[in-house]
């Protein structure tokens, strides 16, 4: 069997069959036969035992030579009689040698007078087979009492030797198994620990087994669990079962046991078998929490309070508030920022939630974006206040990198006449006409946030937007651009490369070259700025272009390999007046150029990088101004 393999069941069912093979062997060795009685028996009547004893009898003269014996020998050995008689014993029996020094001994002490205990031998049979037996010598006397040589009888144990080298390897296995075992194992005597293996003593944060021992089992126990376990105990119940535990610096374990009776020292005893279940039980405990909270805040989730509160506070509670607060703009921060940073938006705001409710009030979270707030037993002022607490801490973030931005609706449950489930209907569509009214203006909020943070991480400046603003309408007129367009323009112009607000500091701030990665990295920015004015209605007009803005006219820029007419003209228009400001004003990682060599730049790239009819366009503005 594979010790480490072994089941707590198996374990069990092996120290009690090894329990019952010692039973087994001393129910067995009380078969033994009185040697010396039979010796005495033999005294002038051995022929008639010859024929008929089971056990094995020799007779050999002084010379050692065989001179009879009957057929249990011939059996035991597998020779036969004509093999034996007139054979010298030594020779024939095939004796192992390691026993003949004791044969000689014993002849010896035999002829000095003394008297000889019965001994184990081990020889083989005729074929090889090895045998064991159990022997005793007796002298054989004449007449005058004169020894002329020996009885010898001889009993078949080669199956109790057999029967007791198994039990000997199977206690050896069950003593490894007790000890290596990665479950704690104790054996009591109603509740008094006899012994235990190493795992449980280290289970039970102790450093030794006198530690364990002489104790009783309830010490390890908690309280309310001592009865159960002393009841099992007492009913010999085998199922498995759960406890707590208690180590030795008091703090608790949850731990399944599993138990038999058993023979222990001639005595009757009990195994138990404890498995830690700490980290399962901490598993179920988590899974239970999750199934009504939710994983990122921890705040309860709809599912308790559909399940759980619609139920608790149907009938009591009254006057009962709700309050429902959706974070706006978390969808744009997910796109700018990554999840990470949206997740980050959706902790602070649980907090602050947290923070501003009274004791006793219900947080949820309703949705992806939305929070729930329950108050029981509150007026519309306790609602009033609790409301006023968090705009006051949100409207504290405005200068924040990303600023907490939220709608909210309330209503109030009066009376039980109400329906629980069409006062909260209410409360959601009060904050779906505050998001409503207040939607401009929030989205005006994050934009100017992640116009802010672009300038901080890109080192853009409002002059730099200001001075693209210019070149893009006098460009977007000269070529006769409709208003709407010019407006698009327009905007486009200060966020096309408003995608950067999700690349890594260190690699926009970079002064040497970048390397093939963080070049990769870099040219995700139009493809992060399409899905913030995917999100944003204010600007979503414009994501095309934004996606747009660095593709090349021969078809080799990125990030969708435009080529020619098929890249937009806005997008076309912004990528040669930002190229032309970046060389005439310099940057970080760039030396400023003179305008001439600017606009013969912009000549050099035109059918390559740039749309030529654009690049002319541009060049004979700039010219005519000069």
């Amino acid at each position: 069997m594979d010790i480490e393999k072994i089941t707590r069941e198996q374990l069990i069912n092996k120290l009690v069959e090894m329990n019952q093979e010692i039973i087994d062997l001393k129910e067995y060795k009380k078969q033994s036969i009185n040697f010396k009685e039979l010796l005495e028996e033999a005294e002038g009547k051995y022929k008639s035992l010859l024929n008929t004893s089971s056990v094995g009898i020799i007779m050999i003269d002084s010379r050692g030579i065989i001179t009879e014996c009957n057929d249990a020998v011939l059996e035991f050995s597998g020779y036969s009689r004509g093999e034996l008689v007139g054979r010298y014993f030594t020779k024939r029996v095939n004796i192992s040698t390691r026993n003949i020094t004791k044969y000689l001994e014993v002849f010896k002490a035999i002829i000095d007078g003394k008297e000889v205990n019965a001994f184990e031998i081990m020889q083989h049979k005729k074929n090889g087979d090895v045998l064991y037996g159990e022997v005793y010598f007796g002298p054989l006397r004449n007449n005058n009492n004169r020894i002329v040589g020996f009885k010898i009888i001889i009993k078949d144990i080669t199956e109790e030797k057999k029967f007791e080298i198994g039990y000997l390897e199977n206690k050896n296995k069950f003593k490894t198994l007790f000890k290596s075992s990665a479950e704690g194992i104790l054996i009591h005597d109603n509740g008094k620990i006899l012994d235990a293996n190493d795992a449980f003593i280290d289970m039970f944060g102790y450093n030794r087994l006198e530690d364990v021992t002489g104790r009783n089992l309830g010490e390890f126990i908690d309280t309310a669990y001592r009865e159960t376990v002393m009841d099992r105990i007492r009913t010999g119940c085998n199922d498995s079962y759960e406890v707590i535990g208690v180590r030795s610096t008091g703090s608790r374990i949850f731990v399944e046991i599993s138990g038999n009776s058993i023979i222990y020292y001639g005595g009757r005893a009990r195994i138990e078998i404890f498995n830690n279940i700490n980290e399962r039980k901490k598993a179920e405990r988590r899974i239970k929490y999750l199934t009504f909270h939710d994983k990122l805040t921890e705040l309860y989730n709809r599912t308790y309070f559909e399940k759980v509160l619609i139920n608790i506070y149907k009938d009591r509670d009254i006057p009962l508030s709700f309050i429902i607060c959706d974070l706006n703009g978390l969808k744009l921060v997910n796109d700018a920022f990554g999840y990470n940073e949206g997740d980050r938006l959706l902790k602070r705001m649980a907090k602050i939630l947290k923070y501003c409710s009274r004791e006793g009030d219900i947080i949820a979270r309703w949705g992806e974006d939305e929070f729930f707030i329950l108050l029981p037993r509150s007026t519309e002022n306790d609602t009033k206040e609790v409301l006023s607490r968090i705009m006051k801490i949100c409207s504290k973030t405005k200068d924040q990198k990303i600023p907490l931005n939220i709608s909210v609706g309330v209503s109030i449950r009066e009376n039980q006449s109400q329906s629980l489930r069409e006062v909260i209907k209410e409360a959601e569509n009060n904050m779906y006409k505050n998001k409503l009214l207040k939607r401009k203006s929030i989205y005006n909020s994050i934009i100017l946030s992640l116009e802010r943070i672009l300038w901080e991480k890109n080192r853009e400046t409002k002059e730099h937007a200001e001075r693209l603003r210019g070149l893009a309408l006098q460009l977007g007129s000269a070529i006769n651009l409709p208003q709407n367009k010019l407006d698009e323009l327009e905007l486009l112009s200060a966020l096309h490369d408003i995608g950067k607000v999700g690349i890594p500091d260190a690699i926009l701030m970079k002064k040497g070259k970048l390397n093939a990665r963080e070049w990769k990295i870099i040219k995700r920015h139009p493809e992060i700025g399409y899905r913030i004015a995917e999100s944003t209605p204010q600007i979503a007009p414009i994501a095309d272009d934004i996606l747009a803005h660095h593709e090349w006219w021969d078809g080799s820029g990125y990030p969708q390999g435009l080529k020619g007419s098929e890249i937009p003209v806005n997008a076309a228009i912004t990528s040669i007046i930002d190229a032309y400001d970046v060389m005439t004003f310099g940057r970080h990682y760039k030396e400023a150029i003179s305008e001439k060599e600017a606009l013969q730049e912009l000549i050099s790239c035109s059918g390559t990088q740039f749309n030529p009819f654009l690049v002319e366009k541009f060049i004979m503005y700039r010219q005519k101004l000069n």
